[in-house]
């Protein structure tokens, strides 16, 4: 399937390319300097293949998740409990294509690891109840080192608490499940 979309990417850009060098108008002599435009040509041309990569990037990293849902359900209840064997598991998966994804952008792009949870507790802090927001700070916190142990450097990575606010389709928003990180590349 990437390799498709990269495909598709590739005869859009180079339709773009021929439909912009096809022009019916007749060449005029370039003007005194020309170094400034062409800087700016090729600015705009490597800004718009960030952009590219990075739909691309994110729209894989919409099925990454932590557990996956799948040998692991969730955290557990009020928990960034991450088992080594089963996080190296996981990580045979799908470190990989971090690493490479990361590794075509520009340093200025982060994996962003976005910290989930149930609608169990309140979401901010009331009393002795810590609230969601903070289990998933720390759920995010958990695997960005798990993942700064797995080679990804730290600098490249920011994290995000989100709460309750986007359980899983199809799921209670109180089901275990809803207890994940999910990824995304984001701009500093």
């Amino acid at each position: 399937m990437k390799k498709g979309i990269f495909n598709l990417l590739l005869i859009a850009g180079i339709s773009l390319a021929i439909s912009n060098c096809s022009s019916t108008e007749p060449k005029q002599e370039p003007q005194a300097d020309t170094s400034t435009s062409s800087n700016t040509s090729n600015t705009v041309s490597s800004r718009d293949l960030n952009l590219v990569a990075l739909d691309e990037i994110n729209t894989a990293l919409k099925d990454y998740r932590y557990p996956d849902g799948v040998r692991k359900r969730g955290f557990s209840y009020k928990q960034a409990d991450i088992q080594k064997e089963d996080f190296n598991t996981w990580a045979k998966d799908n470190v990989a294509y971090i690493k490479e994804a990361l590794n075509k952008l520009p340093a200025e792009y982060l994996l962003q690891i976005i910290g989930h949870a149930d609608a169990s507790g309140p979401e901010e802090a009331e009393g002795a109840k810590k609230g969601n927001g903070y289990y998933s700070q720390i759920r995010a916190d958990a695997v960005k080192d798990a993942l700064v142990k797995q080679g990804i450097p730290a600098e490249r990575i920011t994290t995000k608490a989100s709460g309750s606010t986007a359980p899983i389709s199809g799921f209670s928003e109180t089901d275990g499940i809803n207890r994940r990180v999910t990824f995304q590349v984001v701009t500093k």
